[in-house]
């Protein structure tokens, strides 16, 4: 019979043997190395592909036509016929500044030139009597001399009078106050009450139905505006800036282009007539003006999210003939938010990185997989 100790002793006994087998046991290394599948990328390939071409500034409106209302006479302001802001018309009354003084003044000059008026009137007639007089040897020469000398000096006289009669009513006129353009009004400068002197500022009239743009693009974007531009005037279009969300557009064309570079700034003054009938925007906005160059260009174009900076300037990352990425230094042509135009020969062929670039690395080896590119062709 086994004892308990001799149970105890033989159980330790075949355990140390199957340690000791398992000890001497060889294993064998059966790693296996495993093949990487390489990441899929999305690419698009350059082409000439036709778009409508925008170029993006920013400016400050003006009005098509302002005009500053002064006093032309001294005086005291009497009246006001306009609430500001009010649309007036050409000629309408304004202010009225007190007549008396001016009307006294025509009044005065009138009557001297009637009184004028007779006293030649007698010398044309004492003419008259006396010349076939004259004639008949029946009165002196010098007499009628005299009397025509007296006429002659009334004609110039009433040639005076007439002149200053002239002014006088003119003077009188100025104390009425008069639109001299159709517009939008200003808030008055002066009040009824206060004496006004000849050249006050009493307000301002805006004709805002049309807005002149005034932008000031570098020399070489306007020279890719000449070179490319569809049109004689290119079409624009123009909002408040920064508030594109508020849709309001103002649509027109450029109608002048500086011939002359500023030497300090090398930008080239540039202005745009658009209509404004809603008078939505107000002269001395600050707006957003996109230029339309071309309605359709065949050109090599990249999205700016494809663009990427570094010390050497902007590169954009490509995947080469076998296919790894590479970094590419890029120098753009034409640039605006939505696009940057590329050199043709630089660049056709080229296959662009599309999307997140965080997974990729210069040298890796990609799956490469064509996608159209994200440039919209439709215009703005």
């Amino acid at each position: 019979m086994f004892t308990m100790g001799k149970m105890t002793r033989l159980l330790g006994a075949v355990f140390v043997a199957l340690i000791l087998v398992a000890c001497g046991e060889k294993t064998t290394d059966t790693t296996v190395t495993k093949k990487e599948t390489p990441l899929s990328v999305k690419v698009h390939t350059l082409k000439k592909e036709t778009y409508p071409i925008w170029g993006i500034f920013t400016g400050k409106t003006q009005a098509v036509d302002e005009v500053v209302v002064i006093s032309r006479v001294k005086g005291e302001l009497t009246e006001i016929h306009f609430k500001p802001g009010d649309i007036v018309k050409k000629d309408q009354l304004l202010f009225t500044i007190d007549k008396s003084e001016y009307q006294a003044i025509w009044d005065q000059k009138n009557a001297i030139l009637e009184k004028d008026k007779a006293s030649l009137a007698l010398a044309t007639a004492n003419v008259k009597r006396y010349t076939p007089l004259v004639k008949e040897q029946l009165a002196p020469r010098e007499k009628l001399d005299e009397l025509v000398a007296t006429k002659k000096q009334l004609e110039a006289t009433i040639r005076s009078d007439k002149a200053n009669l002239k002014t006088a009513k003119l003077n009188l006129g100025y104390t009425d106050v008069k639109a001299s353009i159709s517009g939008q009004i200003g808030k008055e400068q002066v009040l009824i009450g206060n004496i006004v002197e000849e050249g006050t500022e009493l307000t301002t009239i805006v004709q805002s139905d049309y807005l002149y743009v005034n932008f000031n693009p570098s020399a070489n974007e306007v020279a890719i505006i000449q070179q490319y531009k569809s049109q004689e005037y290119p079409k624009v279009k123009v909002f408040l800036k920064n508030s594109k969300k508020l849709k309001i557009e103002l649509l027109g064309e450029i109608d002048f282009i500086d011939n002359i570079s500023n030497s300090s700034t090398g930008t080239v003054p540039v202005r745009a007539k658009v209509a404004n009938p809603k008078k939505a925007i107000f002269p001395g906005s600050f707006v957003e003006i996109e230029v339309l160059i071309s309605n359709k260009l065949s050109i090599l174009a990249i999205h700016p999210d494809q663009v990427y900076q570094n010390q050497q300037g902007e590169y954009i990352y490509i995947v080469n003939k076998e296919n790894k990425i590479e970094t590419k230094q890029i120098i753009p042509v034409f640039a605006n938010n939505e696009m940057l135009i590329l050199h043709y020969e630089t660049h056709k062929g080229d296959r662009i990185l599309v999307g997140n670039i965080r997974a990729v690395s210069s040298g890796m080896k990609v799956l490469p997989v064509e996608v159209d590119n994200p440039v919209k062709h439709s215009e703005q």
